[in-house]
């Protein structure tokens, strides 16, 4: 009977040793993720102040400011210097227009490129 329990202990023992040690994870921080995730953040947010800038851009372009009247000088400003006053304000809008779709057009693509990224990642 002795035999038969040295054999059994044997058998335990070289299971346990045959077991592969899990490796521990370090709690540390992973820098590529969150270099990526602080990229998509960054330009998502671009991405959103650009279109409320375009929005906005077309709204003064589709209604425009009227020409500013100084009720103060003494030569009042006659109709064709506040209708060129109007249109400078209008193409300033458009102006504004297409520096937001040009904002949209360099960060979307950045964020969309570092968002897969970050998914291939996790």
């Amino acid at each position: 009977m002795a035999t038969v329990k040295k054999a059994v202990a044997k058998k335990a023992v070289a299971k346990k040793v045959a077991e592969p040690v899990p490796v521990k994870a370090h709690p540390g921080i992973d820098w590529r993720s969150l270099y990526l995730y602080a990229v998509c953040l960054i330009t998502l947010l671009v991405v959103l102040f650009s279109t409320v800038a375009f929005i906005n851009g077309a709204i003064n372009a589709i209604f425009p400011d009227p020409g500013y009247i100084d009720i103060y000088s003494t030569p009042k400003p006659s109709a064709p210097a506040l209708a060129t006053q109007e249109a400078n304000n209008q193409r300033q809008a458009f102006k504004s227009m297409f520096s937001s779709l040009t904002t949209v057009a360099i960060a979307g693509p950045l964020y969309l490129y570092h968002w897969r990224e970050a998914k291939k990642a996790n």
